[in-house]
């Protein structure tokens, strides 16, 4: 229900608004179209979301389209040096609207009270700003972080020990392999193999024989853009998710309790969705 939820809401949020693989950074352009893209597990592929971010006048406002460009909505933009990023507001008539068809949208499809009434407890608290980090010419925000490296030395670079956001489980990636900790506390238990390509990382579960795990048939297997975040000296980060107005995200509670190992440190994250112009 969780997920159905953040698909459903996250665009009102939005309103609110290995070594080579880490590219250089990027330009973000004006007057361009930013699809979201989303991981999708049963075609093993970024899909296309049909929303989309334009940036307009010199960076000072945006459009917002969804629903085959059914709703458009404005608003302003404001940059960040630390971190690289795009803060954008838009107007509460603008939340009003959207939350309201969205409402309609969860009902004619069948949802519970429940969920209704989860969808107006997190509507009535939205704050009408959205933080869009930047890397290597995508956009990505907080909630998009899967797993985000652990403030260690070095800790911008791809290998390393990562926190998982929903589970806050610790893996480290290493020579191509993902690791846990075994009965000793030292990460030798390998249950999972990446590769890397054109900065898009491939995760593929091991089962306890050191084999490929499949499920139904299915390769469990996950994508991820790679990207960077730099921590600001303050800790202080935008909330980006529909979750995050209730609770925070998991990326943002652990620098904001741990600012002291954080601030200033360039963090290697794993995301399983973005903006992009181009993707092939």
């Amino acid at each position: 229900m969780k997920k159905t939820i953040c698909t459903l809401l996250i665009l009102l949020l939005v309103m609110g608004a290995c070594v080579g693989a880490f590219a250089c950074k990027a330009s973000i352009q004006t007057d361009k179209a930013y699809q979201r893209y989303v991981y999708d597990a049963r075609t093993d592929s970024f899909v296309k979301m049909g929303t989309s971010i334009v940036f307009t006048d010199d960076f000072k406002g945006f459009e917002y389209s969804f629903g085959g460009d059914a709703i458009t909505i404005y608003g302003t933009v404001e940059h960040t040096d630390t971190p690289e990023s795009y803060i954008i507001t838009c107007n509460e008539e603008a939340i009003s609207v959207v939350s309201k068809r969205y409402r309609e949208t969860l009902i004619a499809g069948g949802a519970d009270q429940t969920q209704i009434d989860f969808y107006d407890a997190v509507a009535a608290n939205l704050t009408p700003k959205t933080q869009y980090y930047v890397y290597d010419g995508k956009l990505f925000t907080a909630d998009a972080i899967e797993l985000f490296r652990e403030a260690e030395d070095g800790s911008d670079a791809f290998e390393g020990l990562y926190r998982m956001s929903s589970s806050e489980d610790l893996v480290r990636l290493r020579g191509g392999y993902a690791y846990t900790k075994d009965e000793d506390g030292e990460y030798t238990y390998k249950n999972g193999r990446y590769t890397v390509s054109r900065g898009i990382l491939t995760l593929i579960t091991l089962d306890e024989n050191g084999k490929d795990k499949y499920q139904d048939g299915v390769l469990m297997r996950k994508r991820y853009l790679m990207a960077k975040v730099t921590v600001p000296s303050d800790g202080e980060l935008v909330e980006t998710s529909l979750e995050e107005q209730l609770q925070t995200s998991a990326f943002v509670s652990k620098i904001t309790a741990d600012i002291s190992a954080y601030s200033g440190k360039t963090i290697a994250v794993l995301c399983d969705e973005f903006l992009s112009k181009d993707m092939e």
